[in-house]
């Protein structure tokens, strides 16, 4: 019942409920777009870019193919690798943090030191390296990502699990004969839970904007269609020189529609876990 009634206080919270609602537009409006188009987005069914009309209503690309189909697709083809990114990041940063906050010494300060580099380095430049020893696909991309994002993670988680360590229940816990492996599992996981929710958040939409840019770039799976290969699409095509806003602007937009919500979600769980703290 309190989980529950924790939930629904959550969905009352005005940043997190903006936030949701206009990511789930978005995902439902996907959905049913790509359902109900009549037109395949990696087919070509018009000529090169052709303005919208009733039939193209976002008009086509370079080489005839549906804008709004590929828009449909690119959307949630964007938020799956930004979710499925962060799902992974939150982990590492999560196992990494812990182990670092309880065996301290020499493996806190070798985890910390690699956390250091990792972080002192930029997150597009890393990426960049680590896309060109893999072969381009989803995955590779998911895991580029998630290479990038832990580190911060991991810090955070860190600095919160040193806080719970010093706590009088755990202090009472290590007195009573609990192993390491118990804290980690008992107090420090569930206590690290709101932070790992904020850290999800967070790194979804680092990880989508990350995307858009290697999309952008041209180093996405060219086998998939996301927000950030219609990007770079049109500027193969020079869209914008030749005044084809409709092949940028659409993209352009909903990326920005995507880490707006994503910055309200955070600010959101961000302020409740300030209340409770």
């Amino acid at each position: 019942m309190r989980s529950s009634g924790s939930v629904i206080a959550s969905l009352r919270d005005p940043a997190i409920l903006a936030g949701l609602v206009s990511l789930l537009a978005m995902i439902m409006f996907s959905l049913t777009g790509l359902l109900l188009s009549p037109w395949d987005p990696n087919l070509i069914r018009g000529d090169p870019l052709s303005p919208p009309s009733l039939a193209h209503p976002l008009g086509t690309d370079d080489i005839g193919r549906d804008v709004a189909a590929m828009i449909y697709r690119g959307v949630l083809t964007s938020i799956f690798i930004g979710v499925s990114a962060a799902i992974v990041t939150t982990i590492l940063g999560l196992v990494v943090g812990i182990i670092a906050s309880i065996f301290r010494g020499f493996v806190d300060a070798a985890m910390m030191r690699i956390v250091d580099f990792l972080l002192a380095t930029p997150s597009l430049v890393l990426a960049l390296i680590l896309i060109a020893f893999l072969k381009p696909s989803i995955y590779n991309v998911i895991l580029v990502l998630a290479i990038t994002g832990w580190p911060g993670v991991a810090r955070i988680v860190r600095a919160h699990s040193l806080q719970i360590l010093s706590t009088g229940y755990v202090e009472a816990a290590r007195a009573l004969g609990a192993s390491s492996w118990h804290i980690a599992l008992r107090h420090l996981v569930p206590a690290s839970i709101p932070v790992t929710l904020a850290a999800i958040v967070t790194t979804t939409r680092a990880a989508v904007l990350l995307e858009a840019g290697l999309g952008f770039l041209g180093l996405g799976d060219p086998s998939a269609i996301s927000l950030g290969t219609i990007l770079f699409y049109a500027r193969r095509s020079a869209a914008l020189a030749s005044g084809a806003w409709w092949v940028i602007v659409p993209a352009g937009l909903l990326i920005t529609i995507i880490v707006f919500a994503l910055t309200m979600i955070s600010i959101g769980i961000e302020s409740r876990t300030l209340k409770r703290e």
